[in-house]
């Protein structure tokens, strides 16, 4: 799996001229809640503005002129491929070329547990969560440099701040 950069806003066109050219791209989604006047709505949102993922096993000169003709590359991020538990982790997190839903949880002790959801696997990377924003964010590593992605969460419960298990929590909001 290799990283392109592209330009913000052009990201799902890349990804269906890479289709249309039969190439395996994505640029992961999730969806958040927003609350616009006074209720609750869903909104889907790129994880990594100005990124798509190209999935291949190598970057033959065939494949690398296809991307490059794309209205809206600007350039291969990296000529390596990402490291395994890294490619683990965007692929999860393109589930298929659907966005991520929200997560959900709750609060026991004060420790949150993630019961459903992309961070029911990656609870442990969780940093920190806004309960009223009902927005988590997690930590995710690309070519060795470590990016803070934005979930939707729910906790169930009421109670006191959450903290996290694991102890990665850096603070919560």
């Amino acid at each position: 799996m290799y990283v392109i950069y592209c330009q913000s806003g052009k990201e799902m066109s890349v990804v269906r001229q890479l289709a249309e050219k039969n190439i395996t791209a994505y640029a992961p989604r999730r969806l958040v809640q927003e609350r616009r006047r006074g209720k609750w709505t869903q909104r889907e949102i790129l994880l990594f503005s100005g990124y798509v993922f190209l999935d291949c096993a190598e970057l033959d000169p065939e494949i690398w002129q296809a991307v490059k003709f794309c209205y809206g590359t600007l350039k291969l991020l990296s000529s390596s491929q990402l490291s395994q538990t890294e490619e683990e982790y965007i692929r999860f997190l393109c589930n298929g070329g659907c966005p991520l839903g929200i997560s959900r949880g709750y609060v026991s002790g004060n420790v949150l547990h993630i019961t459903d959801g992309f961070l029911k696997r990656f609870e442990h990377r969780i940093i920190r969560y806004n309960r009223r924003g009902k927005r988590a964010v997690a930590d995710v590593t690309i070519y060795g440099r470590h990016y803070e992605i934005i979930l939707g969460c729910e906790i169930e419960a009421a109670g006191t701040s959450p903290l996290i298990s694991s102890g990665a929590v850096k603070y919560i909001l």
